[in-house]
């Protein structure tokens, strides 16, 4: 579908032009090229009329146009996101729409649907999340089917209600360092002891944790090179290692307490005859599953009686970032940018990331301005 301008003009200078590609009465897709006009912005509002007045419009189910974007999407996406979108889709959307032909679902029927959502009780960021699968749903119909129409992105992102109260920031849950030492001081098996050890001491992502090699580690530098993730097929169980969330590697230098728990357990693990490096340091010849990593996360909290204060695997990386905050600030420090531009590249986020996510765990920044006001 575009606009342009013919080799040749009439005689009265006409020479713009559109051409398009719609569905016919017998649903297949066909050209259509129009006569010529003056001017482009004639030709584009001709082209505008002809795509709303078309007798024959995309008549395909809804759910029939969702799984060709799921096809396509498992091409071009990373798996572990193209399963995430698709749990959210079936659970979230497709049980309101599946029935609906893709061309009758109008902006009504998404507000309607999103009043439905809010009505569950579900938080805004959780159904702002099904709004992008939604919305990309229908961006590929426009691209595959010339639809020409996303009544998604035009009804817009959800928004908290007047009567909800605006957190201003999101709570983030971690553990402090007491909390992981009395976590830690009961876990007696080697492997898990050194996998929630460098979890906690390093902050890296579970799936890039699960993807470490020996190989990727230097003991002679400090340093960890993190060049890879693993990501599971729900369904399936089976996973793949692919490039980190960012497709960038970075290098996490090792604190002497982990440097030494990984060569000690790098000790134990050589007692296998077979040990090699290319061995996941987690798991050794295969991966650890994430059912065997959520499983013996519950059952350490709940052996150091810490079941109230059990966090997830992802709430280990805060907990790393604020222990190391503290540390920052006990050594005299306050400079809140000096200290998100080191751990950006420890982290694997950016700047704006890190400050947007972990800021307000910096007491110091409000007593700063309370004190500029106090010289008033």
């Amino acid at each position: 579908m575009s606009v342009f301008k013919d080799k040749e003009k009439t005689k009265d200078g006409r020479q713009w032009r559109f051409k398009v590609y719609y569905h016919n009465t017998e649903g297949k897709l066909v050209p259509y090229t129009s006569k010529r006009y003056l001017l482009e912005k004639e030709a584009k509002a001709e082209e505008r009329v002809f795509l709303l007045n078309r007798d024959a419009p995309v008549k395909k189910r809804f759910d029939v146009v969702a799984d060709d974007y799921f096809e396509d999407a498992f091409k071009r996406l990373r798996e572990s996101t193209v399963l995430t979108y698709k749990s959210n889709y079936e659970n979230h959307i497709k049980p309101y729409f599946k029935n609906k032909f893709i061309d009758e679902i109008s902006v009504m029927d998404i507000e309607n649907w999103k009043n439905k959502l809010l009505d569950k009780g579900l938080s805004v960021d959780s159904c702002n999340q099904y709004y992008v699968v939604f919305k990309e749903i229908f961006s590929f119909a426009n691209r595959k089917y010339e639809l020409n129409y996303n009544p998604v992105e035009l009804s817009g992102r959800f928004k908290k209600r007047n009567d909800e109260v605006v957190e201003t920031s999101k709570k983030l849950r971690y553990i402090i360092y007491e909390q992981y030492c009395k976590f830690i001081n009961v876990i007696k098996d080697e492997l898990w002891h050194c996998f929630f050890l460098t979890l906690y001491f390093t902050g890296m992502r579970k799936g890039e944790m699960l993807a470490l090699t020996w190989k990727d580690i230097n003991f002679d530098t400090k340093k960890i090179s993190v060049n890879k993730t693993i990501s599971f097929n729900t369904k399936t169980g089976k996973y793949k290692i692919t490039a980190t969330k960012n497709c960038l590697n970075r290098e996490i230098t090792m604190s002497k307490k982990l440097r030494e728990e990984l060569l000690k357990y790098k000790e134990f693990v050589k007692q296998y005859g077979d040990f090699s490096e290319d061995w996941f340091v987690f798991g050794n010849g295969e991966v650890l599953s994430d059912y065997q990593v959520q499983k013996h996360r519950k059952i350490y909290f709940k052996l150091a009686d810490m079941e109230k204060e059990m966090i997830t695997i992802h709430e280990f990386r805060h907990s790393h970032v604020s222990v190391c905050i503290n540390e920052y600030l006990k050594s005299g420090e306050t400079d809140s940018t000096k200290f998100f531009l080191m751990m950006s590249q420890r982290m694997g986020h950016s700047l704006r990331v890190m400050q947007e996510v972990y800021m307000h765990l910096f007491p110091s920044v409000q007593n700063e301005i309370v004190d500029l006001l106090d010289n008033l």
